[in-house]
C-alpha cells in the first residue's frame, strides 16, 4: 500500500504563532521540532496500517522544515522547495491514498489559525468556477486528479469542517481549537501524536468510503492579490487572463495545473 503525505505547518500541535513558521524566527526552532514529532507519529501510524511504501513531502514555505536527523526511517521525504507544476514530486496513479497533514483554513475563514491560501502576503482571496477554496481543495484535486482520494486531513477545527465541506468520505482530527489568527485551545502535543497515529490507522482501514476529488474544467479562477502592484505584474490578455479591478485578475484554462501556475 502506497501513501502521498503533505505536510503544512500552521496547523500542526504546539503552533498558533508566526515566530514558529519562518526560518530565522524567534521560535522557528521550535516549530520544526514540533513539526517533525508529528509527521514521525503519522509515519508510525502508516507503517501499522500496512504502508508499505510512503513519501512524505515538506509542503510549507521553504520545503525545508523537518530536522533531517530526527525523522523516521521508515519512509521518503521530499524537501526542498519544488515549483509549483510538480507541487508533489513522485505522485503517480499508483498511490492507494493521501493525507494533507498540519494544513488551515482558506484565506479569510473566520476563527481559524494562520488562515491563508498558498501566501498570506501575496492572496487576499481565490475562487475556483465561483467558489471561495483554499489549499485543501486545491491539494485535494491535484491528487484526485491521478485518481489518488485524500483519506486524512489534520489542523485546526476550522481545517476539519473545510476538509469535510470539500472532501466526500473524508477522515478529519483537531490538533486544535481556534480561537483567533495567533490563538488557540491547543492539545498538549504529546497527546495529539498519540491520538493522531489512531486517526492514521483509521483513516486507512476506511478508504473506501472515500473518493479522488476531482474538479471539471474549464477552469475559471479568480485571484484577489494583497497589493495593486502585485496584479500590475500579471500579463493579462484580455481573454485567458482579465483584470478585474485594482486587485483581481480572473484566469481562464481548460489544463488545472497550467491554471495554477499562472494564477499564484
Amino acid at each position: 500500500m502506497k501513501i502521498y503525505v503533505s505536510v503544512d505547518m500552521e496547523g500542526i500541535a504546539g503552533i498558533a504563532l508566526p515566530e514558529q513558521l519562518k526560518r530565522g524566527d524567534y521560535f522557528y526552532q521550535e516549530g520544526r521540532h514540533l513539526l517533525t514529532h508529528e509527521v514521525n507519529a503519522i509515519v508510525e501510524g502508516l507503517l501499522e496500517a500496512g504502508a508499505t511504501e510512503i513519501i512524505v513531502k515538506d509542503a510549507h514555505a521553504t520545503g525545508y522544515n523537518f530536522v533531517p536527523e530526527l525523522l523516521h526511517p521508515g519512509a521518503l521525504y521530499c524537501m526542498g522547495a519544488s515549483p509549483l507544476a510538480e507541487r508533489f514530486p513522485g505522485l503517480d496513479e499508483s498511490f492507494d491514498g493521501a493525507m494533507l497533514i498540519g494544513y488551515h483554513g482558506m484565506a479569510g475563514a473566520k476563527r481559524a489559525v494562520r488562515d491563508h491560501t498558498f501566501s498570506s502576503a501575496s492572496y487576499q482571496h481565490v475562487e475556483l468556477n465561483g467558489k471561495p477554496v483554499g489549499e485543501i481543495a486545491l491539494d485535494g484535486h491535484l491528487f484526485g486528479a491521478r485518481g489518488v482520494p485524500v483519506l486524512l486531513v489534520t489542523g485546526d477545527d476550522a481545517t476539519c469542517r473545510e476538509a469535510e465541506a470539500e472532501l466526500e468520505g473524508v477522515s478529519v482530527y483537531a490538533t486544535k481549537y481556534a480561537v483567533a489568527r495567533h490563538a488557540a485551545l491547543m492539545k498538549a502535543p504529546q497527546q495529539v501524536r498519540a491520538e493522531i497515529r489512531e486517526a492514521v490507522k483509521e483513516a486507512v482501514a476506511g478508504r473506501k468510503r472515500c473518493k479522488p476529488h476531482v474538479i471539471p474544467g474549464p477552469y475559471e479562477m479568480l485571484v484577489r492579490y494583497m497589493s495593486t502592484d502585485i496584479a500590475d505584474f500579471k500579463y493579462c490578455d484580455g481573454d485567458r487572463s482579465v483584470r478585474v479591478d485594482g486587485l483581481s485578475v480572473l484566469y481562464r484554462d481548460d489544463d488545472f495545473t497550467r491554471l495554477l501556475v499562472r494564477a499564484l
